[in-house]
């Protein structure tokens, strides 16, 4: 029953760590369109034929475009350094599960060939 119990566990970490990934995975696509977007304006600003006339107003673009890409990387950030010392907090306790139901499977087999002599 113990080792149900534990693989049961073990399955819902497997899911939750999955369901994390995922979401890891949408926010660095939406990093990477911001990133684009970022690159589209740089090239953008390259192309100006008259780089004093349009110096502050490209300034002023880039940096309103640059803060809310680095806003999300921020949040990227964090949410991805949470889900990390989750994701560690629960391998932690899926170790000492599955060390456990080892111990047992040991004890049970030990116990077991004790029986059979």
């Amino acid at each position: 029953m113990a080792l149900r119990e534990t693989l049961d566990l073990l399955g819902q970490v497997v899911a939750s760590m999955s369901a994390r990934l995922d979401s890891q995975g949408e926010q660095i696509e939406a990093m990477a369109k911001a990133v684009e977007k970022t690159r589209s304006a740089a090239k953008r600003t390259e192309q100006q034929t008259d780089p004093t006339a349009y110096a502050r107003f490209i300034g002023a673009e880039v940096e309103t475009t640059l803060d809310g890409v680095l806003d999300q990387f921020a949040g990227a950030i964090r949410a991805i350094r949470s889900d990390h010392e989750t994701t560690a907090a629960r391998l932690e306790e899926l170790e000492q599960a599955e060390e456990a139901a080892l111990e047992r499977l040991r004890q049970e087999l030990d116990a077991a060939r004790r029986w059979r002599r």
